[in-house]
């Protein structure tokens, strides 16, 4: 291992790093900053409220980041980031997760995450999927598409979750998922180490969909024809 970078991107600690394809660094720290870098020269920092009016600048803070691909376009690239309250308060903020362009980094989509904090973030292999880690322990699966919540286990372990992953999606990683479309791993504070599974999801071929139509179409015809016999 040699060294080839060394440099200051934030005023206060890093909370995390990730490296796109093309070798930009994304980086977020407890300052309120998240800096794209390319080698050691700023390219942009990014602003995840910023079409968010009611919320000020420093309510919230960014936790993780992470790119990932974007399944069926190997040219399209995704960064993902999480913003978690920057103080506690007695009525608990929910925490939000943002979906940027990883080329331009202008924000596409922001949903709430929940009220329980972020600790970790992970993207699976192919981008399908996001985990989420809590300070309480619990695990979470999101769509990366619409960044709706798919899975989710309250207290999976009781206590912070410090790391998540995917099993890879190589032929071996998917022989282990057997009859799952993902497998995600958890490991907290705890020293215990969790599987988490999602199943194939069940969806209706395009041709029985068409199908359905045709019939409902022809069904409205006839009961329209029995009802008004001058409709056609």
């Amino acid at each position: 291992m040699k060294k080839t970078l060394d440099f200051k991107a934030h005023d206060l600690e890093i909370e995390d790093l990730d490296i796109s394809p093309d070798n930009k660094i994304i980086t977020v720290g407890r300052d309120f900053k998240c800096c794209v870098w390319k080698k050691d020269q700023l390219v942009t920092g990014l602003r995840w409220n910023e079409n968010m009016d009611y919320i000020p600048d420093k309510m919230y803070r960014y936790q993780s980041c992470r790119f990932g691909k974007v399944e069926d376009n190997k040219e399209t690239l995704r960064l993902y980031t999480v913003q978690i309250p920057y103080k506690r308060e007695r009525k608990p903020l929910p925490c939000y997760i943002s979906k940027w362009d990883g080329k331009n980094f202008l924000p596409l989509l922001t949903q709430q995450c929940g009220k329980e904090v972020i600790s970790c973030l992970a993207v699976s292999d192919s981008g399908t999927f996001l985990g989420l880690g809590t300070v309480t322990g619990s695990v979470a699966i999101y769509i990366s598409f619409s960044l709706q919540r798919l899975y989710y286990v309250k207290e999976a372990h009781g206590i912070v979750i410090t790391d998540l992953a995917f099993l890879p999606e190589t032929p071996r990683g998917k022989q282990l998922m057997g009859n799952n479309e993902a497998a995600l791993i958890s490991v907290a504070v705890d020293s215990c180490c969790k599987l988490h599974l999602i199943p194939i999801r069940s969806s209706f071929p395009v041709w029985l969909v068409l199908l359905l139509c045709a019939l409902m179409i022809i069904v409205v015809i006839i009961l329209l024809q029995h009802a008004f016999p001058e409709f056609l």
